[in-house]
C-alpha cells in the first residue's frame, strides 16, 4: 500500500480496467447512433448495407444517413424521390474511404442505385416515414440471373458427382 492510501495497480489490472472503460464508451456511442439521428450505410461490392427487408431502409424524418465506401468504383444515382426532396446522391464514381451524408426530411420513398453495378442488383430504397418498423431484417437482394446461375451450378456439380459414382462403381473394369 502506498502512503496516500491508494492500492498499487498491476499491469493486468490496469489493462482490464482500460478495456472495460473502452467497452462501456463504445456501447454508449452505439446506443446514441440507434436513436435515429445517424444511420451508417456501407457501399460495397454490389450492395448497400443496410437496407433491410425488400432492399428498403426505413427511417424517420430528420434522420441523417452516412454512406461510407468500403470498396472502389461506386456512385449513388437518385432515380426517384418525393416532390420537394433535394437529395442529389453522388453522381461521380468514388473509391474506398469516401463518405457522403444526407439528412432526409421529406416523407416518401427514395430509389437509388449504383450505375456501374445496377445490372448486378446494386439498388435500394429509403422510406422516410413517421412510423418506421422497430426491427428491420436484412435480406440480401439477389438478382434473378444470379439465382438461375447458382441453381444451374448446383445441378452441374450434383450431376458430375453422380456420374463419377456410377463410373467408379460400375465402369473401368474389363469383363470377360
Amino acid at each position: 500500500m502506498s502512503d496516500d492510501g491508494a492500492l498499487p495497480m498491476g499491469r493486468r489490472a490496469f489493462l482490464g480496467s482500460a478495456v472495460a472503460a473502452g467497452a462501456a464508451a463504445a456501447t454508449t456511442g452505439t446506443a446514441s447512433a440507434q436513436d435515429g439521428e445517424v444511420v451508417e450505410v456501407e457501399v460495397g461490392d454490389y450492395y448497400y448495407d443496410p437496407p433491410g427487408e425488400g432492399n428498403t431502409l426505413y427511417i424517420e424524418p430528420g434522420t441523417t444517413v452516412r454512406f461510407t465506401w468500403v470498396t472502389d468504383n461506386h456512385d449513388i444515382i437518385v432515380d426517384e424521390q418525393p416532390d420537394g426532396a433535394d437529395w442529389e446522391g453522388v453522381p461521380a464514381t468514388e473509391d474506398t474511404g469516401f463518405e457522403h451524408e444526407h439528412t432526409f426530411d421529406v416523407l416518401g420513398t427514395y430509389h437509388f442505385y449504383c450505375s456501374p453495378h445496377i445490372g448486378l442488383g446494386m439498388e435500394a430504397y429509403i422510406e422516410v416515414t413517421e412510423d418506421p418498423p422497430d426491427e428491420q431484417t436484412v435480406a440480401p437482394a439477389i438478382p434473378e440471373e444470379a439465382m438461375t446461375l447458382g441453381i444451374a451450378t448446383a445441378f452441374a456439380l450434383l450431376a458430375t458427382l453422380g456420374f463419377a459414382y456410377i463410373f467408379l462403381k460400375y465402369g473401368g473394369q474389363p469383363t470377360e
